[in-house]
């Protein structure tokens, strides 16, 4: 079944008859072929029509498009649409437990609230969802981009059809149906020094629906990449870098307070570097840190810091395999089908050996060797790094499946689908190089381990019981379900002034089914996690937690079943005006109903101008973990914090005390029953001009409003004022050090209202010239209004071009120029890819003098400037059955600006840069080769 504007139609024809199109994104725009008669479904509508440019802002991306684009997978894709912000990327699987997901989010309104579909169908949510909603939306890693026939993007939300949640927009993935191509494709991607890919993918069709009754069409995709080391970039290297601002000169280092060797509290509660004082320097891989306690005592926290940033790999090695079939078979009138979508991807990332806290109590053979010298006469905590165990690894596997049968028709002058459709995302994550929390207290209290000496400087003993006490297994994962059966119909109902009024009904029956799945380890219920050895909790027989950054994850499942009636009314008033009004009635188990509507016009006053608006409202219940899931911990801070008097007072009334030091936190969350569905308001305006077939233009005005918007209250607004968010608090005992912390509890909320307004733009010219076929498009989106309450009836805040409160930022403005030449067997395509600037999360920084030398701390704000990619690329069509296709992505090398900030959501470890809004790979060279038969 085809789906596609007219538009989009003539361009495949003109692309047909060897007319080159831009490169860039296919724009929508005013019918203009009066022959289409075909009847086809469009994204954002239930009812079958003529193919036409409708009501409603669709953009289409077809798999010509897709190739000329230069992307290997539907993840860069979706960073190549100008409308796209937010998502989430593969590099946040750097030290933050993503498991390898990557999102869409349409106008950085949310992945939770941009709804992905295959083939107009559902899709299970990522099995490795969070609690607090984190990765509740589709992992894009799962679609195979070799059996994509095409990409519609519904940038106006809350569809009737699909579902009142879809408050963004809705990304449709169509794949190859009723092909009788064959085609193989290899391909290879080189970066500099790292994230090398290579590529292989194979499709056939058999049989012809017209002449066999019958069609199987299948695809089969192969891809993987190495891993990109830190060191091997000059922007991501080191957590100490310098630059300039208006003038001063700055100094910001990120490192951790656990080194190899060890630092140690003294008498007076500060932090040391023993083999600093011993030494005279700070170790390897480490930095000196003076920090002024902030409570006036005139404390000094003088220590040796760890540069954790050179142990990072800022891209995760990875592997994907992905095989698709779609078989369909006609009986009389009506057409039987199955679909299947079975995929598996497998990423690797690395980050730096464990930290963590070790005991050392006063008469002790390390306190009285390292200690006692100089002059600690009380019991100590050494901060330390076992290193001698490896970098920690995180092996994520993610499985996809998805199956769909039905038949669909013509039965009694309605056109009708009928599908049961089972989906599920099967995640596991598997961890090395982390040890249990009691087996390092058990190797410091026997001797073995010295944390005060460098690494490779254990003893043959120590180094074998290091090996013995390394975790090498299962560590978390999940499971989500999704079952629908749905039921779609259309007809024409009666004849009127503009054509046929059209009907669109349907029905769809969801089962909703998620369980989380912590091995025995992360829940805390092993002695020994090595051998698998069970716990009762008594001192003889103590349950062990992973040590540096404890966890214990209680497992739990839920489900929800959810039903939905929708109807939808197509009415051509006359030759220029149609309306449209859509109507659905939502029933889940858990949250109740709701009824949402949706009504739109179409106008073309003349036949070059088309207008069109609509307007309506959406219903979004929460996820089953974001309802269900269990406190628990939940990793840490995204920044380091200092003990500030106020923080001081707040861990005292909670029974616990500081972090020494500048550290990080604890991080508690849980799911909240009482989370409310959010509700939305939507509306859009839009023109589009196309004078000639060379000239093409348009603009859709967008507005979105929501309230009770799921969140919880960021750590940074917490943090900085205690005292105010009592309910933020908790406290944590750490397994190793025996010792109670001040905790960061960050809770699902109902945090306020939100409102976004933005412009999407775009313009297409064309022009044949004596050299060949010349067209150059520009794509833009350009937001108006941002804005966010982060608790109910507060304080508005807005990401627009900022990063504050929110730990995002949304960017004024992107998009993409590009400009393709067709000539004879070559068309060549150079593409400019920007995005504006923003202002930096307020940062403390070290001022430094002419010499360098570090004179004191400022907090500031950068201005991280405009930033913009060139891409090229040439296609050599040889013959009917050979395409070539060279180019270079990132041609002039353009490293990410520099930012100081290190805090923000979805965020990994990198830093000097910000691995969300910037590729690290760089200059990339690809060469695809293709084959038809």
């Amino acid at each position: 079944m085809m789906m596609e504007t007219v538009l989009s139609r003539s361009i495949r024809l003109m692309l047909a008859s060897g007319m080159m199109m831009s490169l860039g994104l296919s724009v929508t725009a005013q019918a203009q072929e009066a022959a289409a008669t075909q009847r086809v479904e469009v994204t954002g509508s239930s009812i079958k029509r003529i193919a036409a440019e409708g009501a409603l802002p669709v953009t289409i991306v077809t798999a010509a498009e897709i190739r000329a684009l230069g992307v290997t997978s539907a993840v860069d894709l979706i960073k190549k649409l100008t409308a796209v912000q937010g998502s989430t990327g593969e590099s946040a699987s750097v030290g933050g437990a993503s498991y390898g997901f990557s999102g869409v989010s349409i106008h950085n309104i949310g992945e939770s609230r941009t709804l992905v579909l295959l083939n107009g169908r559902r899709l299970a949510q990522f099995g490795g969802q969070t609690l607090t909603g984190f990765a509740a939306g589709f992992d894009l890693n799962a679609i195979p981009l070799s059996a994509i026939e095409r990409v519609e993007i519904l940038t106006d939300g809350a569809s009737a059809l699909y579902g009142a949640d879809a408050i963004a927009g809705v990304v449709n993935f169509i794949t190859k149906h009723n092909s009788t191509d064959g085609d193989i494709t290899l391909g290879y991607s080189a970066p500099a020094n790292g994230a090398v890919e290579k590529r292989f993918s194979a499709t056939k069709g058999y049989g012809s629906m017209i002449d066999d009754g019958f069609n199987v069409t299948m695809t089969f995709g192969h891809d993987e990449r190495t891993n990109l080391k830190s060191v091997d970039r000059s922007f991501a290297d080191t957590g100490k870098r310098t630059f300039t601002q208006n003038g001063k000169s700055y100094q910001k280092q990120q490192f951790s307070p656990s080194p190899i060797p060890a630092n140690a509290l003294d008498d007076n509660g500060q932090l040391i570097s023993p083999f600093q004082k011993t030494t005279g320097a700070c170790p390897s891989k480490t930095f000196r840190v003076i920090e002024p306690y902030n409570d006036g005592s005139g404390l000094v926290d003088d220590y040796c810091g760890y540069d954790f940033v050179k142990d990072l790999q800022i891209y995760p090695e990875r592997k994907r395999d992905s095989f698709m079939a779609s078989i369909t078979k006609k009986i009389g009138d009506n057409e039987v089908y199955a679909d299947l979508l079975l995929s598996r991807t497998t990423q690797i990332s690395r980050i730096a050996a464990v930290p963590g806290g070790v005991s050392i109590p006063a008469g002790s053979a390390l306190h009285n060797k390292y200690l006692l010298p100089l002059g600690i006469t009380n019991d100590s905590l050494a901060f330390y790094r076992l290193a001698d165990m490896g970098q920690r690894t995180s092996r994520d596997t993610s499985e996809f499946s998805n199956i769909v049968v039905g038949t669909r028709g013509v039965l009694s002058s309605w056109d009708y689908n009928l599908a049961y459709n089972h989906s599920e995302s099967n995640v596991k994550g598997n961890i090395s190089g982390y040890p249990g929390a009691l087996a390092v207290r058990k190797l410091t209290s026997s001797g073995l381990l010295d944390p005060f000496v460098g690494p490779g400087q254990q003893s043959a003993a120590a180094n074998a019981a290091i090996a013995g006490a390394r975790y090498d297994g299962y560590w978390d994962g999940g499971v989500s379900k999704l079952d629908t059966l749905t039921l779609n119909g259309s007809r024409e109902l009666m004849r009127l002034a503009g054509g046929a009024m059209m009907l669109g009904m349907g029905i769809n029956f969801n089962k909703e089914a998620f369980e989380s799945k912590p091995s025995l380890f992360a829940q805390a219920k092993l002695s020994d996690p090595v051998a698998g050895t069970l716990c009762d909790g008594t001192a003889a027989n103590p349950c062990d937690q992973r040590f540096g950054d404890e966890s214990s994850v209680p497992p739990y499942s839920a489900s929800r079943i959810s039903k939905g009636i929708f109807g939808e009314l197509i009415i051509p008033l006359s030759k220029t005006v149609e309306l449209g009004a859509a109507t659905r009635l939502d029933s889940y188990s858990d949250f109740g109903s709701a009824v949402t509507a949706k009504a739109s016009v179409r106008w073309t006053p003349v036949a070059s101008v088309l207008v069109r608006a609509s307007a309506g409202n959406g219903f979004h219940a929460p996820t089953v973990p974001q309802v269900n899931g269990v406190q628990q911990s939940y990793g840490v801070t995204s920044n380091k914090y200092t003990c500030t008097s106020a923080l001081q007072a707040t861990a005292t009334a909670f029974g616990g005390i500081c972090q020494p030091g500048n550290k990080q936190y604890d991080l508690l969350a849980g799911g909240n029953s009482s989370l409310q569905p959010e509700k939305s308001k939507q509306a859009t305006l839009g023109i589009r001009f196309e004078p000639n077939s060379a000239l093409s233009m348009g603009a859709d005005l967008w507005h979105v409003q929501i309230r009770d918007v799921f969140g919880q209250l960021t750590e940074d607004l917490v943090f900085a004022n205690p005292g105010q968010f009592n309910s933020s608090w908790t406290t944590k005992r750490d397994t190793g050090t025996g010792s109670t912390y001040l905790a960061f509890l960050s809770n699902n909320q109902n945090l306020g209202k939100s409102y976004s307004t933005g412009l999407d733009l775009d313009f297409t010219a064309r022009a044949k010239t004596s050299f060949g076929q010349l067209s150059s498009q520009l794509s833009v989106t350009h937001m108006l209004r941002e804005v966010t309450q982060l608790e109910k009836n507060g304080a508005y805040y807005s990401a627009l071009g900022n990063f504050a409160e929110l730990g995002s930022v949304s960017f004024r403005t992107q998009g993409r120029l590009t400009t393709g030449l067709q000539s004879g067997q070559f068309a060549t395509t150079l593409a400019l890819n920007f995005k504006s600037g923003y202002q930096d999360q307020a940062t403390s920084v070290e001022v430094l003098d002419a010499a360098g030398a570090a004179t004191g701390t400022e907090t500031i704000r950068k201005q991280v400037g405009y930033f913009s990619t060139w891409d090229a690329q040439t296609v050599w069509t040889p013959s009917k059955t050979w395409t070539v296709t060279g180019g270079i992505l990132n041609v002039f090398d353009h490293q990410p600006p520099f930012v100081p900030s290190t805090s923000g959501a979805n965020r990994g470890q990198q830093f000097g840069y910000d691995d969300r809004y910037y590729d690290a790979r760089g200059r990339t060279m690809y060469v695809n080769a293709s084959y038809k038969f």
